[in-house]
């Protein structure tokens, strides 16, 4: 994948759009989501990842003005068995987003799915799908232990899940190439982790205390070989055939940077900072 290639998979995470989210509490304020969404359509981003659980105020979407496609989540739960209730959900927050298209709906809890209620609820949304109300149908995971079941059970279009540098499960556990082949679109969030790997302020936070020194390096080394933390993560995207990336940004000044990063010349400089610290890369045991 070349640098154009990678732009054109960029997707807008709006976590941070209309609630406080990630490990610094980040919230954006509707002036500046503006300027955040004109950039980037300029820019051929055509896409937003949300959430029901994100919307703590979806007046943003007022301004999308059926520019973008969305890429949402909902949390199902035994009522979804009822086509009626899973069609007023799914209506209520295709509404809720002001009828801008739904593209991918995902299970952002997939425990339902390995419940009774699994089969009868993925039918439903399938129903849905065929109505037209979203065209593909996803799950949203943190880890890949889940995948051999779900494929085997639902027939998915999309696996959403975390790549960054220090966490490359999706591709060391060989599941990148076991989903491509299977012609299941694989999105990836968590690029910069929330933060953690492009601000050093991060760190001083008492939970990542035991890490200082593994992130000392990891800043020591962009410092010494000149490269910023945002065209270090990017780069490192290049070598795999990912068909979304969800960018979160703070503000437009993080958008620009990402849209204008540098290519690594010298690959020699791409080095392994990979770890298996599962309380470190999963943002679910922060505190």
């Amino acid at each position: 994948m070349n640098k154009v290639y990678l732009k054109n998979r960029f997707v807008l995470g709006s976590a941070n759009f209309s609630q406080k989210y990630g490990v610094l509490s980040t919230k954006i304020n509707l002036k500046e989501i503006k300027k955040i969404l004109n950039l980037a359509k300029i820019n051929n981003i055509t896409k937003i990842d949300t959430a029901g659980s994100y919307l703590r105020d979806a007046s943003f979407f007022k301004s999308i003005k059926k520019r973008f496609r969305l890429i949402t989540k909902i949390k199902a739960d035994y009522r979804w068995e009822s086509l009626s209730f899973c069609e007023e959900e799914v209506n209520n927050q295709i509404k809720s987003f002001y009828n801008n298209k739904v593209q991918t709906l995902l299970f952002h809890d997939i425990e339902i799915l390995f419940s009774n209620s699994g089969s009868k609820i993925f039918k439903n949304l399938e129903t849905l799908k065929e109505k037209g109300y979203f065209q593909k149908i996803g799950v949203s995971i943190y880890d890949m232990n889940c995948l051999k079941y779900i494929i085997s059970k639902y027939n998915i279009n999309v696996v959403q899940c975390p790549y960054n540098v220090l966490d490359k499960r999706i591709v060391s556990s060989g599941w990148l190439n076991r989903l491509k082949k299977r012609e299941i679109e694989v999105h990836i969030r968590s690029i910069f982790l929330q933060g953690l790997l492009i601000n050093q302020m991060i760190f001083k936070k008492k939970y990542f205390k035991k890490w200082r020194h593994k992130i000392f390096k990891w800043f020591e080394y962009l410092n010494k070989n000149k490269i910023s933390p945002i065209n270090y993560c990017l780069n490192d995207l290049l070598d795999h055939d990912f068909d979304q990336i969800i960018i979160g940004i703070n503000n437009i000044d993080n958008l620009r940077e990402i849209l204008n990063f540098k290519l690594i010349k010298n690959k020699d400089r791409i080095i392994d900072f990979t770890t298996n610290e599962i309380k470190l890369i999963d943002p679910r045991y922060w505190k």
